[in-house]
C-alpha cells in the first residue's frame, strides 16, 4: 500500500508518516521502481502501535522504540517496558487531575463570591505568598495605588 493508504488506515496524516521516517521513528519503507513508498501489513501494525502509544501520552521516540521492539517479535519485552511507563503516566494524570480539581474549587469560590456581591475577592487579604494587606483600602477597594 502507498503512504496515503497506510496513513488513512492508521488514522494519521501522510505527512506524519513521512516525518516519522525522517526522524528514524519508523524505518524507511521499500520503494517501487518509480520511487513510491510501499508498505505492508507489518508496517501498518507497527504504525498503529506507535499511534496508540502516542495517544497514551508516551513520548514519540519512546513510542517508536517500543513499537520497534514489538515489530521485532518481542512484544512481551515491549509489555515489560511499557507497564511501568503506564503506571507513571497514570500518576501524572492523577496529579494533573488533583491540580485541576483544586483550580476548579478556587474558581467556584471566586464565582460564588462575585455572584453574592463581593467586589474584591479578598485579593489583598489572606495571600500567604506576601503580606499585601497593607495595600488594601479600608473602604473595601481591592488595592490602593502605591
Amino acid at each position: 500500500m502507498k503512504v496515503s493508504e497506510l496513513a488513512r488506515q492508521a488514522g494519521v496524516a501522510a505527512s506524519a508518516v513521512r516525518s516519522y521516517e525522517a526522524e528514524g521513528i519508523l524505518p524507511q519503507p521499500r520503494r517501487t521502481a518509480t520511487g513510491y513508498r510501499q508498505y505492508g501489513e507489518a508496517d501498518l501494525c507497527r504504525l498503529r502501535v506507535l499511534v496508540t502509544l502516542r495517544s497514551l501520552g508516551i513520548d514519540l521516540h519512546e513510542a517508536g522504540r517500543l513499537a520497534a521492539t514489538c515489530a521485532d517479535g518481542r512484544c512481551d519485552d515491549m509489555v515489560v517496558d511499557l507497564l511501568p511507563r503506564l503506571v507513571a503516566r497514570r500518576a501524572e494524570v492523577a496529579n494533573a487531575r488533583a491540580e485541576l480539581d483544586h483550580l476548579d474549587a478556587e474558581l467556584a469560590t471566586a464565582e460564588r463570591a462575585l455572584r453574592s456581591g463581593a467586589t474584591n475577592l479578598s485579593l489583598c487579604e489572606g495571600n500567604e505568598a506576601s503580606d499585601d494587606s497593607a495595600d488594601c483600602d479600608p473602604d473595601g477597594a481591592c488595592c490602593r495605588r502605591v
